[in-house]
């Protein structure tokens, strides 16, 4: 029983330092602090740089729960007031309770009243992204772009690139990703270019797109790097592929 109570901690020492290795920017520095302190070199990390990025799940009973006399209220007001405005918000509420059927039935009343509603729009679109229905998507996304080609600082435009990649459309794609790129260096965008080029025989450049996204992650502050870590491991797994593919 000793023998486990002794191994636990180095267990979690070597768990923070092959953290450290995989995700940290600043290893080298980190690196030194879990070697030369061990266990409390350990505990020192997991406070400082991962308990920060730990998104602790609150059970959707617990949260439907607490929120139970918001939601009461926004039903209520989409019943008696009934216009564009209070659906969208129902519909926003019922989307972070994650009752996503009912939040897109908000949707749909919301936009038989206002088939021009930017909020209405971008809802039922990421519902329809969400069950994969892309033809739907794809129609909203593009009426909600006519209206404003820049809403939600380019990411309508980011989910429509994806829907034109999950469609197959891919020349399509290309040319939007690269004009969508021309205004936000978003590196999903970086990513979904590189994947196209690489279908469609280019695997050189897209090795240069995905290199050149994760020289941009690495020079960019800490969190945005942090934030974007699943980005960063796809980006490498696709690279790694990429370098082994045919040359063009």
């Amino acid at each position: 029983m000793s023998q486990v109570l002794w191994f636990i901690p180095t267990l979690f020492w070597m768990w923070m330092i092959y953290d450290c290795v995989r995700n940290d920017p600043e290893k080298n520095t980190w690196l030194w602090i879990l070697i030369f302190l061990n266990v409390p070199g350990a505990i020192i990390y997991f406070l400082v740089r991962r308990l920060p990025l730990i998104d602790l799940p609150i059970p959707n009973y617990v949260r439907r729960w607490m929120r139970r006399r918001e939601l009461w209220n926004a039903e209520a007001a989409a019943m008696n007031i009934g216009k564009a405005h209070q659906f969208v918000a129902l519909g926003n509420l019922l989307c972070d309770l994650e009752l996503f059927d009912r939040a897109r039935n908000a949707y749909e009343t919301a936009l038989e009243k206002d088939p021009f509603n930017p909020q209405a729009l971008w809802g039922t679109a990421s519902l329809a992204m969400k069950n994969k229905n892309f033809e739907t998507a794809k129609s909203h996304l593009e009426t909600l772009l006519k209206l404003d080609p820049e809403y939600k600082y380019g990411d309508a435009s980011l989910a429509y690139g994806k829907t034109l990649l999950a469609l197959e459309e891919l020349e399509a794609a290309r040319v939007h990703l690269e004009k969508h790129l021309k205004l936000w260096k978003k590196p999903e965008a970086y990513l979904m270019l590189a994947k196209i080029h690489a279908k469609q025989g280019n695997s050189q450049e897209a090795c240069r797109l995905v290199e050149m996204m994760l020289c941009n992650l690495r020079g960019s502050p800490e969190y945005h790097y942090r934030r974007n870590l699943h980005v960063v491991r796809d980006a490498q797994k696709f690279l790694r592929k990429c370098r082994y593919s045919p040359k063009d």
